[in-house]
C-alpha cells in the first residue's frame, strides 16, 4: 500500500473516530450515575394525562398502576377516541375512583394538540403524561418525580424507559448514560414520553400542533426560559417495544425525525452562551449525535471503501464485518449506535423532505 493512500486512510479514520472517543470517554466518566437535589415533604397537586387508543388490552392494567401510586394524584385525564371497549374500562373505573375523568374525543387529532388541550384541562401544579404501554413497577415513581421539583430551578423531569431484550434494550441503556451526562453538565434533551414525563405547570406553553417529538420540543422551551430539565434514572418503566423489525423501525424513525426537527428549529440556542452549557456543550452533542454524525459515517465509509477497494479487497472485510455481526446480532452496544445513526439519516432526510403527520401509526 503506498504511503500517500496509507496516511490518508489513516487520516480519514483518526478524524472520524476522535469525536466518538471523545463523547464515549464524556458518557462514561459522566454517565454512571447522578445526584439530585430531592426533597419529599414537598407536595404539590399532581394532574396525569394518559392519551388512549385502542388500548382494551392495557388500560385496566395502566390505571391500576396510577392508582396504586403513594403519591396523591388530584385528577387522571383520560382522552380517549377509540372505537374498541377502552372508554367502557375508563367509564367503569369512574365510578369507583373519581380523581379519574374521561374525555372523549370524536376523532384522532394528533398527540400535540391533545397534549395541548389536558394541560388546558389539568388543574395540578405538576403536570405529568404517560402512555397505557408502559408499566412503572415501584409504586413510589410519582412521589420520586415530584421531589425533584423541589429544586425551583428544575422545570421538566423525566423517568427513564427500559427494554428488556433485543437492540432497544442497548440502546436504551445507551441512551440513559447520555441522558445522565446531559444532566450533570446543564439540562437533557430528550425526554421518555412513554414514561413518568413532568412538567413544571407554570412553564408549560403549548407546543406546536404538528409536533412530532412534542416532549423534547417542550423540554427544550422549558430550558430557554432559564429552568433545567432532568433526567432521574431511579423513576424506572418497562415499555412495550415492537419486536418486529418493520414495526419498531417506523415507531424509530419518526420519533427521531420529531426529535431533529426540534434540534433544526431551535439551532439558534447552539453555541449561545446565554444558554450556558446546555448550549455550549449539550445542544451541539446532540446535533452532533443525530444530525452530523450519520452523513459523516456514509461519507467516510465510501472514501474508505474506494481506498481499500483499489489496493487491498479482502480488508474491506475488516471494516464491514463487525458492522454486519452487529445489525446481525442487534443486542449489543455497536447494533445500538448503528441503530441511532440510521433513525439520524432516515429523520434528517424526511425533515428535508417535509414529510411530517402529527398521527402516529399504530405499532402494537
Amino acid at each position: 500500500m503506498p504511503f500517500t493512500d496509507l496516511g490518508l486512510m489513516l487520516t480519514i479514520l483518526a478524524a472520524l473516530l476522535s469525536p466518538y472517543l471523545v463523547l464515549t470517554s464524556l458518557f462514561l466518566s459522566l454517565g454512571r450515575s447522578v445526584v439530585l437535589n430531592k426533597d419529599y415533604s414537598y407536595r404539590p397537586t399532581v394532574s396525569v394525562f394518559l392519551p388512549t387508543f385502542n388500548e382494551e388490552a392495557l388500560i385496566q392494567k395502566k390505571l391500576d398502576n396510577l392508582i396504586s401510586q403513594t403519591y396523591p394524584l388530584t385528577e387522571i385525564l383520560v382522552y380517549d377516541c377509540s372505537t374498541d371497549r377502552t372508554p367502557m374500562i375508563v367509564e367503569n373505573y369512574k365510578t369507583k375512583f373519581s380523581m379519574i375523568k374521561l374525555i372523549r374525543q370524536s376523532e384522532r387529532i394528533g398527540m400535540a394538540r391533545t397534549l395541548n388541550q389536558a394541560f388546558k384541562d389539568s388543574k395540578g401544579e405538576i403536570f405529568i403524561k404517560t402512555d397505557c404501554d408502559s408499566i412503572t413497577p415501584s409504586k413510589d415513581s410519582i412521589k420520586d418525580i415530584v421531589a425533584n421539583f423541589s429544586d425551583e430551578k428544575v422545570g421538566g423531569a423525566t423517568g427513564i424507559s427500559v427494554a428488556q431484550k433485543g437492540v432497544e434494550k442497548f440502546f436504551r441503556r445507551f441512551m440513559t448514560k447520555i441522558q445522565i451526562a446531559e444532566t450533570k453538565i446543564d439540562s437533557t434533551v430528550i425526554a421518555h414520553s412513554s414514561s413518568i414525563l413532568a412538567f413544571r405547570r407554570a412553564l408549560f406553553e403549548p407546543v406546536y400542533i404538528n409536533s412530532m417529538a412534542e416532549d423534547t420540543e417542550e423540554f427544550v422551551r422549558i430550558r430557554k426560559k432559564g429552568y433545567r430539565t432532568i433526567v432521574d434514572p431511579s423513576v424506572i418503566s418497562f415499555e412495550d417495544v415492537p419486536s418486529e423489525f418493520r414495526k419498531r423501525r417506523i415507531q424509530k424513525d419518526r420519533r427521531s425525525q420529531g426529535i431533529i426537527k426540534v434540534l433544526l428549529e431551535e439551532a439558534d440556542m447552539v453555541f449561545r452562551f446565554r444558554y450556558g452549557k446546555f448550549g455550549c456543550i449539550v445542544l451541539p452533542i446532540e446535533w452532533f449525535i443525530l444530525v452530523i454524525s450519520p452523513f459523516i459515517l456514509i461519507v467516510s465509509g465510501i472514501m474508505i471503501g474506494v481506498i481499500l477497494l483499489s489496493l487491498y479487497p479482502l480488508l474491506i472485510l475488516a471494516l464491514v464485518a463487525p458492522l454486519a455481526l452487529a445489525f446481525v446480532h442487534k443486542s449489543n452496544l455497536l447494533s445500538s449506535i448503528i441503530d441511532t445513526q440510521i433513525s439520524g439519516i432516515i429523520g434528517t432526510t424526511m425533515n428535508m423532505l417535509k414529510k411530517e403527520s402529527p398521527l402516529w401509526t399504530r405499532v402494537r
